[in-house]
């Protein structure tokens, strides 16, 4: 492990980075032609009176088509939501997102103003439709994003204190749970959608492709939540974000002088970009995804040294090597 100082150093979360600030009257234009309205599919699903489940879906199949399919009244589906519908933990969950989620008005304004800016930097893009859901506790899927449609599992935003996720124990990571609350929702959506705005190579050779790569969907998230603290757009602790913050030129040194940037051990990658508590090399002090964080700095800073560029040339850039180059990239001690 490398000697790098256990700083820890409580702080408000205030980013480092100097962004180009957006066009406001541009972007207050198109915020004008956006509404934002999010279906409520447990809403629906959940307050269908028992003798009128076939019913009540074959009326709800166009609205919910992507929950529902063609046929939500076959004796296969009946039985399958039917079941979701009458287990007790789901009726707990719905009882419980009715209570902390009884309306979605502030959600949506967020929304609308993330979506603004995406369509400000990139014209083309499309705003998905949005439905809310309970997954009964599934977190493996967590926030779903495809075919321009977004899914937020509602019952996996309660806060990490809610008592049906500490009867998981230790089936679910501490550090996973703490992002199991309201305002990281916009975060991990964003970071779903960064992929396809986003491009990078098919397969990545060696660590510093896995960086640069971490680092576009983190200055991605950035640049569309430009009001969320660097602890939700990296969700860890304040005090690892700071951590990172005060050890920045440590760790690059650390990566230079080990040879690893050009690594394709990937094991090593999967360490220092994959989720995790702390990033083994670097002491139960470090975040996870240390490498991701410095990736995200790699390219925060190639924004500020190439202001004549747009940023879309980053985001389509797959040579992580250029990246770099271009970023003039030194953190200073």
């Amino acid at each position: 492990m490398v000697a790098i100082m256990g700083l820890l150093f409580f702080a408000c979360g205030r980013k480092q980075s100097s962004l180009p600030a957006p066009n406001k009257t541009e972007v207050k234009e198109i915020r004008k032609q956006l509404n934002i309205n999010i279906k409520r599919y447990e809403e629906a699903i959940f307050s269908i009176p028992k003798d009128s489940l076939a019913n009540e879906l074959m009326r709800l199949r166009t609205e919910f088509a992507f929950f529902l399919g063609d046929n939500p009244a076959s004796a296969e589906n009946l039985r399958e939501i039917s079941g979701f519908l009458n287990e007790k933990i789901n009726r707990q969950l719905y009882k419980e997102v009715q209570k902390q989620f009884p309306n979605l008005t502030d959600m949506e304004k967020q929304f609308a103003e993330a979506f603004s800016l995406l369509l400000y930097y990139f014209p083309d893009a499309t705003v998905p439709q949005i439905y809310t859901f309970i997954s009964g506790l599934d977190y493996q899927s967590f926030v779903i994003y495809y075919a321009d449609t977004l899914l937020i599992p509602l019952d996996l935003f309660l806060g990490k204190d809610y008592k049906l996720y500490r009867q998981l124990g230790s089936e679910l990571p501490q550090f996973i749970k703490r992002r199991f609350s309201s305002e990281y929702i916009l975060p991990s959506c964003f970071g779903e959608i960064s992929y396809k705005y986003i491009k990078s190579k098919p397969l990545k050779s060696n660590l510093l492709d896995a960086m640069i790569d971490e680092g576009k969907r983190l200055l991605f998230m950035e640049m569309m939540l430009p009001n969320c603290p660097d602890s939700l757009i990296f969700p860890f602790p304040q005090e690892k974000i700071e951590w990172v913050r005060q050890n920045e030129a440590n760790v690059w040194g650390y990566l230079i002088q080990n040879d690893l940037l050009y690594s394709k051990n990937m094991t090593m990658v999967r360490k220092m970009v994959g989720d995790a508590p702390f990033t083994s090399y670097f002491g139960n002090n470090s975040p996870g995804k240390t490498g991701a964080w410095i990736g995200w700095q790699i390219c925060r800073t190639w924004v500020q040294k190439n202001p004549q560029k747009k940023v879309t040339e980053l985001f389509n850039e797959t040579d992580a090597q250029k990246i770099l180059t271009a970023s003039k990239y030194k953190p200073q001690k």
